[in-house]
């Protein structure tokens, strides 16, 4: 039997969810974090916890989900290793160490991406509703593939000013520009765009990382003809869609 249920959280969102344990307790769980930490949920129509992994769908019928196991597309990209892959080169290829601040979770794709290349990544996520989505996924895997990855909800300015911790590097990939004319965004994307804003603080995230002196680098990811978001990067990796702009000392 599932149950469907319109309470709290102002009234916006339509809970579905089954009477097996994990799925109440997902639902409890889920209720006392939004309302611990509030934010406008009003592009999102249902939270689906009936299921290994939450569904989320907006009011177009859109619908978003964050599935480290069953996603390959997103979540098993690897092919090369540290010291191949255009993103780990960006970052130093593991010489300046293996810890890695990534500022910007999102649906971490870059996060397991780079976990899986061997860093020991923490990802900050300020979105309450995709933070508790990538803490879902993440509780599903394996012992091995936790130890790398570690999931904190913050925005990325706060945590850089209130969190004492030092890593190897910080790695940075705000919301890439709209283009005025290119076909719609797959409708996840569509979805996660109304969700996470438009990064308007990137600058000042950038400007932030440097001064605090939180990593050895900074390694902002961009599209290839982008500008920049912070003048006179040390160094840049290209690729044929994307660029990193590398900010710091130890080159």
């Amino acid at each position: 039997m599932v149950y469907r249920d319109e309470i709290e959280l102002d009234a916006v969102i339509e809970w579905i969810y089954s009477n097996e344990p994990s799925s109440l307790e997902l639902l409890s769980s889920w209720k006392q974090f939004l309302k611990e930490h509030p934010s406008d949920l009003h592009s999102i129509k249902k939270i689906d916890l009936s299921g290994d992994i939450p569904i989320l769908t907006d009011h177009d019928g859109r619908k978003l989900s964050i599935d480290f196991i069953n996603n390959a597309q997103n979540y098993n990209k690897k092919k090369g290793s540290m010291k191949t892959e255009l993103i780990s080169k960006a970052l130093g290829s593991g010489r300046l160490g293996h810890s890695v601040l990534d500022l910007s979770a999102g649906l971490g794709i870059d996060s397991i991406f780079l976990s899986q290349l061997g860093y020991k990544v923490t990802a900050v996520e300020r979105n309450p509703v995709l933070f508790l989505a990538l803490d879902t996924a993440q509780k599903k895997l394996s012992d091995r593939q936790k130890e790398n990855l570690q999931f904190e909800f913050a925005s990325a300015k706060n945590f850089l000013i209130f969190s004492e911790k030092i890593f190897d590097v910080i790695y940075f990939d705000p919301m890439f520009p709209e283009k005025k004319k290119s076909a719609l965004p797959r409708q996840e994307m569509v979805m996660f765009r109304h969700l996470v804003g438009s990064d308007d603080d990137a600058k000042d995230v950038v400007e932030t990382a440097i001064k605090l002196k939180r990593a050895k680098r900074v390694v902002v990811k961009r599209p290839i003809k982008a500008p920049l978001l912070l003048e006179r990067p040390q160094n840049q990796v290209e690729g044929k869609l994307i660029r990193f702009d590398v900010y710091g000392v130890n080159l």
